[in-house]
């Protein structure tokens, strides 16, 4: 976890579970802790272990305060999970405001559950963002990222799921510690969200992933 950073664990709200392009009512995979008409973005796994992504963004809530939130993911290989944006940022069932920018920085890493010594994989996931519907349309543009050789870690004992904390005051951030360390997070990335008049959402790489290098603080 980005210690540096500030984020020492997470836990506080579970946002999702799963919601993949393609999906329906009839997917066994859904959750009520999204909503049809807000913003959300997925990060499917695509990969043959277990995708750890850790997003942190500087946001403003629709009170108007500033603040900082931590999304830590582990995602099971052929699964994903969904953050509900509008929820965490104030704005409940309503699509984020037209021209939102989130610049977030994320970190990456693989785990299993046995971890061979020297073991490594490929990281291989995909970003996608949309608004006013539950699940994605045609339209949603899916954003890939891949990255190898990436060294496996052990996924730690209270993982067995495809699951999303999410914390934004320290308090939270203090409830659980140690799910992985800076590390087991080799792969450093940034993204620029961008929600659109329509509701349509465009996440652009602006810093291709790469190994870790120290980032000194959020802009």
């Amino acid at each position: 976890m980005r210690k540096n950073l500030g984020l020492l664990a997470v836990l506080a709200v579970v946002i999702v579970v799963v919601a993949v392009s393609g999906c329906n009512d009839n997917n066994n995979n859904t959750s009520t802790d999204v909503n049809a008409k807000s913003t959300k973005v997925a990060i499917m796994n695509h990969g043959e272990t277990w995708a750890q992504v850790e997003l942190v963004a500087n946001v403003t809530h629709k009170n108007g305060t500033n603040m900082t939130v931590y999304v830590e993911n582990f995602i099971k290989p052929d699964e994903n999970v969904t953050i509900d944006l509008s929820q965490i940022m104030g704005y409940g069932n309503e699509p984020l405001p037209p021209g939102t920018t989130i610049r977030v920085q994320s970190w990456k890493g693989l785990f299993n559950e046995t971890k061979g010594v020297g073991e490594t994989g490929t990281l291989d996931i995909e970003f996608q963002g949309w608004s006013n519907t539950l699940y994605p349309t045609e339209k949603d543009n899916k954003t890939p990222v891949t990255f190898k050789p990436v060294p496996i870690y052990k996924l730690p004992k209270e993982i067995n799921q495809s699951v999303s904390f999410v914390a934004t005051t320290e308090e939270e951030l203090e409830k659980i510690k140690g799910y992985d360390t800076a590390e087991q997070e080799p792969i450093y990335e940034e993204e620029i969200i961008t929600v659109h008049a329509d509701g349509r959402v465009t996440i652009t790489i602006t810093v291709p992933p790469e190994l870790c290098r120290a980032i000194a603080s959020l802009v």
